[in-house]
């Protein structure tokens, strides 16, 4: 007698080649084009056209798709020790760089990875080991190393946030800054007032790239005092 609830015969179409990394790039692409909402088991398995249990051998539900995606995107950021031919600040640099560009090259999963704890741990683990190195190699101790890379991730990942949340290389807060800060009462806000005024709307204009640069290095600068105490 036949079980009922197991299909015989051959598999359909599609499920011969199925693999999770084939689930994984399937959804990484819907999310990509379409967002995480758009994600579901039905639509990974419409997809990749097979039958939608076929997928829960890989993956056993969207939780779990979506902590695979952090590991396909993410796992790139392993590398080789570069050893002492780098400078340590250096190293920290490349390592903040090549993390927020693979999270700046998956806006929508970025939101979704920073947002979740599980995910966030299966990217951590990946992705802190290149900070500590670098954090070791400038002489700090355990507990300078845990919290430099702590603050150093953190601010990835707000900085990360704002940028998928804005979605263009430049935000222009000026025009609406200057106007809110000339609708101020009289000595509201004076230093506010008077940097505002001072830089105008050109030197107002935001950049994400000169932005990133200049809190990585007001970070980097700041580690480099805490090793010297």
């Amino acid at each position: 007698m036949v079980n009922a609830g197991k299909r015989s015969g051959r598999p359909r179409a599609g499920e011969e080649r199925l693999s999770r990394e084939a689930i994984l790039t399937a959804a990484l692409r819907i999310v990509d084009d379409e967002g995480i909402d758009a994600l579901t088991m039905r639509r990974l398995a419409a997809t990749l056209e097979v039958n939608p249990m076929s997928l829960y051998h890989h993956l056993p539900n969207k939780a779990a798709v979506l902590a695979g995606l952090a590991e396909l995107v993410f796992a790139g950021l392993e590398q080789p020790d570069p050893g002492d031919s780098v400078p340590w600040d250096e190293q920290l640099k490349v390592a903040a760089r090549r993390y927020r560009n693979a999270l700046r090259a998956h806006p929508n999963l970025a939101l979704q990875v920073l947002s979740d704890t599980s995910a966030v741990s299966a990217v951590v683990v990946v992705v802190v080991e290149p900070f500590y190195r670098a954090l070791d190699r400038a002489g700090l101790s355990p507990r300078q190393i845990f919290e430099a890379a702590n603050t150093l991730v953190d601010f990835i990942h707000g900085f990360s946030l704002g940028e998928a949340s804005v979605r263009t290389e430049n935000f222009d807060l000026a025009p609406d800054l200057i106007t809110r800060v000339e609708q101020l009462p009289a000595g509201k806000a004076p230093v506010l007032a008077r940097v505002v005024g001072e830089l105008g709307r050109e030197g107002l204009a935001y950049d994400f790239d000169s932005g990133f640069e200049s809190g990585l290095a007001t970070l980097t600068s700041g580690i480099a005092a805490t090793r010297r105490r």
